[in-house]
């Protein structure tokens, strides 16, 4: 009888531990289901909005959405009610840099304050990914290292490392730093650093095409033949590269080499962009970031007038206006770390002056870049099987798009990670 009696606890212990690792890797317990219930419902920017709509979620995945009486909720589901809001799936911030001097030394913060600073910067606006277009790779991967092992709660984070800059090509505003970036003073330069940055498991690349060196100095462009190394190299490897171009000379190095995505519109050079670049740009599948609201903060923060920064900002929203209706590609980003003012409202005002309507936007911040970035089996619409990552927030952006940025909750991986203070 003893012997039967151990023969079943072995079993039974085996089992358990079984149950809770497979392959060495921890599974997750259950967790009861949340319903999100009574919501309008923009499961893509592309399907009619759900009235009074439910979407369930268990464990990290969305197990149903649709109608109120079309959906049936499980037993356990703890239920939110979301009545006069509106939920999308979570969004993505194409452009930001982890540089902050808050957490420029991320390894010496707490994850209780890392965590916060996440919160502020991205989580609370409902941003659930973001690309990271400049930073030191160390301190990046810390933050990231801590979001992806559970330590803290944040978002998905992928990042280009340090910026690849012409010979003697270091913006201004980075020497004014003592910081000297990558110099690719050769084509073989270039590919030897672009080979390490990408062994080293940098998600993609950066280069200044075009080089701010100061006040009432010429931009420096990188060589094209330099710029088609790195471009080449990365899509061998199949990671993208972006480009700062600074001036509309940037643009056409950018065209000329091959890449992928343009970080900002170029008011510096005080020109709207001509409609033969805008069809090569189209053409090519250039992708752009506008940062409409940066020149604003950069203007104002350089005690510009506010008619120079309306002047200024508008040759922006005209270089989007027509960029999109030519049947290019936009992705939202706000080059928030570089622009110490987190929210992203003004951008969204700005890209609707430049014509966009609210789910045109909405593909910017879900859709597009899920696509563009290959996680659109995972990210960027709420279906079931997705990722549970949403954004659910206050009014009805289709009235006024500014309350894309008013966020009652922000889920990541089927948890409520932020919630807004009544």
């Amino acid at each position: 009888m003893n012997n039967i009696v151990r023969t079943f606890l072995t079993f039974f212990i085996v089992l358990s531990l079984h149950c809770s690792v497979v392959n060495g890797q921890e599974t997750k317990q259950t967790k009861n289901a949340l319903a999100f219930i009574n919501a309008t419902i923009y499961v893509s920017p592309t399907d009619p909005a759900i009235l009074e709509g439910i979407v369930v979620i268990e464990n990290d995945k969305i197990i149903a959405v649709g109608k109120k009486n079309e959906v049936k909720l499980p037993e356990n589901a703890k239920l939110i009610d979301c009545k006069d809001l509106t939920i999308t799936a979570g969004f993505w911030n194409s452009h930001v840099h982890f540089t902050d001097p808050k957490i420029a030394n991320a390894p010496s913060l707490s994850n209780s304050e890392l965590s916060n600073y996440l919160e502020q910067f991205l989580i609370k606006y409902g941003f659930t990914y973001a690309f990271d277009i400049g930073s030191f790779p160390d301190n990046t991967n810390n933050i990231r290292q801590r979001i992806n092992n559970g330590s803290i709660s944040g978002p998905l984070i992928l990042t280009t490392g340090l910026p690849l800059t012409a010979e003697d090509g270091t913006p201004f505003y980075v020497k004014a730093m003592n910081i000297k970036l990558p110099e690719l003073t050769s084509v073989d330069v270039a590919v030897k650093i672009v080979n390490q940055n990408i062994a080293a498991g940098l998600d993609g690349i950066k280069i200044f095409s075009g080089s701010p060196m100061g006040p009432g100095k010429a931009e420096k462009m990188m060589p094209v033949e330099i710029a088609k190394a790195v471009i080449n190299t990365a899509h061998k490897k199949g990671k993208l590269v972006f480009a700062h171009p600074s001036v509309n000379d940037g643009i056409l190095v950018s065209l000329e080499s091959g890449v992928d995505i343009l970080a900002h519109t170029t008011p510096d050079g005080g020109l709207a962009w001509d409609s033969q670049m805008i069809r090569q740009m189209v053409k090519k599948n250039l992708y752009l970031i506008p940062t409409l609201k940066l020149w604003k903060w950069s203007l104002a923060n350089n005690n510009q007038s506010p008619q120079q920064i309306e002047d200024f900002v508008s040759i922006a929203i005209g270089q989007v206006k027509d960029f999109n209706e030519a049947g290019g590609k936009l992705l939202f980003g706000t080059d928030i770390g570089f622009m110490d003012d987190f929210d992203p409202t003004d951008e969204y005002v700005y890209l609707q002056k430049a014509q966009l309507n609210f789910r045109q936007i909405l593909a910017m911040l879900t859709t597009i870049p899920s696509e563009k970035y290959g996680f659109s089996k995972q990210y960027g619409k709420l279906a079931v099987g997705m990722t549970a990552d949403m954004v659910v927030f206050n009014g009805n952006p289709e009235l006024d798009i500014r309350t894309l940025a008013d966020v009652k909750y922000t889920v990541r991986k089927g948890e409520i990670v932020y919630t807004k203070k009544d």
